[in-house]
């Protein structure tokens, strides 16, 4: 598929490709983090206690141990620069829920972590001497090569500057081994914890058999009552719980009265109307078919739960409270379904984007010339290089295997051609389309015979039984080592929700009076390391 085709799909879905935070190798991001900023400390012949004696205020105390909020500054920062790769600026206003998620994820990941530590420290627990010798030989060597990155091209200034600092490079990697070994001993620990977790998960022929058959994911829609529950008050959250269930029960009485019932037309009516009064203080989503582990957990749960046809709420969430339509729910199996898949060639005969009234009927005009040219003979590869605006129409115009689920509105306008026929000019995005079946195949039913289904459905399985089991021993350990705030997240909490939102509207009331300034909030200064 050309460039200009995928923009076009994209724009026609409401596509923003937005990277999640996501699970990462044992080698944690957070240590190649504290490995550039002791780089950047042994180079400057600073101390890794100075910075920890700047900002090393305690957010949270878990047991005996702590979690501190410089680090979680920096696990949050190096989110913010991963999502700038792809243009997105977290700390705008813009993307203000995404970083508010990002930071609980960081939060409940360094608690987790630190409850994991104290755990392994109850039971006398020491990290493997090969796996500690094995893990600090890479972090050490990673550390040298980000160290050196920050010269260039410049190997020998790197070099000099080892040596100067350090007397040799052997010298220089000794020092990295003490600044980083408490890390990966921490990184091992935790690892030898979720591994005795894990392992004893098991899983049985019976289970996957029964899994395979049970509600695999959920199609759903839902209005939610907004909440901010890092800055709304108790009695604020409190107001809206009552709101949505006056909702809530509205909807159920509604429903009663009709079997016609348009859940999807209230909500959006609602939500509009809420978002009036106050704005974005409600949404309604067509949520799609989603499977376990793809929504907050109490959502899941409610949705799974229901039967197909249910509304069910108000279901309370960390972004407010859901009133939930089941729309339909299928097996674990399908999701193992190969669906059907065609192969394609198309002509493309674009006319932009906006209002292209008259460029849309030229574009219409052409499309149904050529596609009277194609009934007389014309070859549609010669239609393709003659015609197609596509970028793509240089290498043949070719759309390779897509379903229904890829790309419904090309799929359904190859339906009932045989191979070789092709269809009449299509609406697609801001173009007119003729396409050309090339190949078919076939819906195949999933089935546990075959060998590399079943292999996938039972890992499936293990790894849901194993984020349970994570979860429980979790919960079970916040009760042994119990969590509290530390004096600069209370702080943090009781300024976002008093004086700091004061200070935000003031400041968006002189971006308004002045048309100067931004009302987003300011990003958080980052160590870069520098070659001198």
């Amino acid at each position: 598929m050309g460039k200009e085709s995928r923009i076009r799909q994209e724009r026609k879905l409401g596509l923003i490709e937005k990277p999640a935070p996501q699970k990462r190798d044992r080698t944690s991001t957070v240590l190649r983090v504290i490995a550039i900023i002791l780089i950047v400390v042994l180079l400057t012949g600073g101390t890794i206690l100075g910075i920890r004696g700047a900002s090393g205020e305690i957010a949270y105390q878990v047991g005996s141990g702590t979690v501190l909020q410089s680090d979680i500054d920096a696990r949050v920062q190096n989110y913010i620069d991963m999502y700038k790769q792809y243009g997105m600026d977290l700390t705008s206003s813009e993307y203000a829920s995404t970083l508010n998620s990002i930071r609980k994820s960081v939060i409940d990941a360094s608690i987790e972590q630190e409850l994991f530590l104290q755990y392994a420290k109850s039971k006398n627990m020491t990290p493997d001497p090969a796996k500690l010798k094995t893990s600090l030989d890479t972090e050490v060597d990673n550390a040298v090569k980000q160290s050196q990155e920050q010269f260039g091209t410049d190997t020998q200034a790197f070099n000099d500057a080892v040596v100067a600092q350090f007397g040799s490079m052997d010298k220089y990697k000794e020092k990295l081994r003490e600044q980083l070994q408490p890390y990966v001993e921490k990184q091992l620990l935790v690892d030898a914890v979720t591994a005795e977790v894990e392992g004893k998960v098991s899983v049985t022929d019976a289970d996957v058999k029964s899994y395979f058959t049970s509600v695999g994911r959920v199609n759903a829609e839902h209005l939610l009552i907004i909440i901010d529950s890092e800055n709304d008050s108790a009695s604020t959250i409190a107001a809206k719980k009552k709101e949505a269930q006056s909702i809530y029960d509205d909807i159920i009485a509604e429903k009663q009265k009709s079997s016609s019932f348009d859940f999807a037309k209230y909500a959006q009516e609602k939500a509009a109307e809420l978002n009036k009064e106050t704005p974005d203080s409600a949404r309604y989503e067509a949520l799609g078919f989603f499977t376990k582990g793809q929504m907050v957990k109490e959502f899941e749960t409610a949705a799974f739960a229901a039967k197909v046809g249910d509304i069910v709420g108000p279901v309370q969430t960390e972004f407010g409270f859901h009133i939930i339509h089941k729309i339909a729910e299928e097996p674990v199996s399908s999701i193992y379904d190969t669906p059907e898949t065609v192969k394609a060639l198309h002509i493309v005969f674009g006319f932009g984007t906006g209002d292209q009234t008259a460029g849309a009927k030229a574009a219409e005009a052409l499309a149904n010339k050529v596609y009277a040219e194609l009934q007389k003979g014309l070859s549609f590869k010669t239609a393709i290089t003659k015609y197609s605006t596509d970028s793509d129409a240089k290498t043949g115009g070719v759309l390779d295997y897509f379903s229904e689920t890829g790309d419904d509105i090309r799929f359904n306008a190859l339906k009932g051609l045989k191979v070789g026929q092709y269809s009449k000019p299509i609406v697609y995005g801001s173009s007119y389309e003729i396409l050309q079946l090339v190949d078919r195949k076939p819906f195949v039913k999933a089935s546990l015979t075959d060998k590399t289904v079943y292999d996938k459905v039972k890992t499936a399985l293990e790894d849901e039984r194993k984020a349970d089991a994570k979860a429980a021993f979790i919960a079970q350990l916040k009760e042994q080592f119990p969590v509290r705030q530390g004096t600069w997240s209370r702080l943090a909490g009781w300024f976002n929700r008093g004086p700091g939102k004061v200070f935000s509207a003031i400041g968006q009331w002189i971006v308004k009076a002045t048309g100067k300034g931004e009302t987003t909030s300011g990003s958080s200064d980052t160590v870069t390391p520098s070659a001198q």
